[in-house]
This record gives C-alpha cells, sequence and structure tokens, in this order.
C-alpha cells in the first residue's frame, strides 16, 4: 500500500505586509474612539450643547459655557469639570495683529491641547500620560511609511508655485521617498522570495521522507 505524505505549509503572515490581505490593527486606542472637543467649539458667551452620535465614538451630549479663566463642562449624568484655557498673542509680522491662540490645559496631566476627549467617565487628552489615544493615520501603511510622506509631499507640491524654490525641494524630498518606496518593494520582496525557498525545501524533505 502507498503511502501518502501530505504536508502542511506553517505560513507566517507578515505584520502589514503587502498582499497579507489582512487589515492593519492599530496597537493604541484610536481618537476616533472618543467624543472630540475641540477648543474652537467653546463659545464666546452664553452655554452651548454639544452632542456626538452614536458611532465609533460613544452618544453623548455636554454643555460647554465660558468660565473665568477657562471653561465648564457639564457631561450628561450630572459629571461637571473646570478646565483652564491658556491665551497668548499670535506673532504679528509688520505690525499686524494675527489673533490670540487658545488652548485647553488638561484636567487629568496639565498638558496644552487644541482638543480634549472623553474617554472613561473623564474628559483628558490624547497624550502617552493621560488617555494614550492615537490618530488613524499613523496605522495605515504601516509597512512602509514612505507612501504616506509622498502623499503628503505631493498635496504641498499642488499648493506652491511650480518653478519656486519650494517646489523645487518638494521634488527633491518625494523623489527620496519614491527611492524608499522602491527599497520596501525590494526588501518583501526578496522576504518573499527566501519564505518561498524554505518552505520549497521542507516540502522537498518531507515528500523524500
Amino acid at each position: 500500500m502507498d503511502t501518502i505524505h501530505t504536508s502542511e505549509e506553517n505560513f507566517t503572515c507578515m505584520v502589514a505586509s503587502i498582499g497579507s490581505g489582512k487589515p492593519q490593527r492599530p496597537n493604541r486606542r484610536l481618537v476616533g474612539d472618543a467624543p472630540r472637543l475641540p477648543v474652537r467649539a467653546i463659545p464666546k458667551w452664553g452655554t452651548v450643547t454639544l452632542k456626538w452620535p452614536q458611532g465609533v465614538a460613544q452618544a453623548l451630549h455636554a454643555k460647554v459655557t465660558p468660565a473665568a479663566g477657562g471653561v465648564t463642562i457639564e457631561t450628561a449624568g450630572g459629571a461637571t469639570v473646570w478646565v483652564a484655557i491658556r491665551e497668548w498673542a499670535m506673532p504679528s509680522p509688520r505690525g499686524r495683529q494675527r489673533g490670540i491662540r487658545r488652548r485647553f490645559v488638561c484636567p487629568r496631566c496639565e498638558a496644552s491641547r487644541d482638543a480634549l476627549h472623553w474617554f472613561g467617565g473623564e474628559w483628558g487628552c490624547r497624550g502617552k500620560d493621560c488617555h494614550n489615544l492615537a490618530f488613524a493615520s499613523r496605522h495605515r501603511e504601516r509597512y512602509c511609511p514612505a507612501i504616506r510622506r509622498r502623499a503628503r509631499l505631493l498635496r504641498k507640491l499642488a499648493r506652491v508655485l511650480p518653478r519656486g524654490l519650494r517646489a523645487q525641494r518638494l521634488r527633491e524630498q518625494i523623489a527620496h521617498q519614491e527611492s524608499l518606496m522602491l527599497a520596501s518593494v525590494k526588501r518583501t520582496n526578496d522576504d518573499l522570495k527566501r519564505r518561498r525557498q524554505r518552505h520549497a525545501r521542507i516540502d522537498n524533505s518531507q515528500r523524500a521522507g
């Protein structure tokens, strides 16, 4: 009776690799997972009620009221917190006033932030020592960050004069990122080639046995 040898390939998927067919899973909570309160949403006077719909972020509504040196945030459920606000004048080139810069003082870590996030039943910032939230864009094309950098540089290039010095510098930076993209593709191709050869040797050894 002939013995039939069957081989099972032990394929280990490279994390966030080209052709893996699997989404890149972030290793941190995302900014979109929590309601976001930007400093520009604070009214100059009176009270404004902000609502966040049910979706990626949890459903929430809060009343925001300017107070002396800060703002009072009354969240659904009766939780009320006072948050300080820092203000300073923007640089005024040629004697022109450009406005006032405003930022929250995070009630958890006292960092200066443009926005606060509601997470775990309290307001805080996205900082590492606070709610530790990350932007979703940081978890795209992790196998080759040059793809995202090149796209950002192309958007900048479209907004400048095509024959200016800045456009020339941007083209040089784009060319550098494209070289990194090609190097990443070559490295991935070499890894896949070595993997294919390794599994071919394993299959041959199993058939010979």
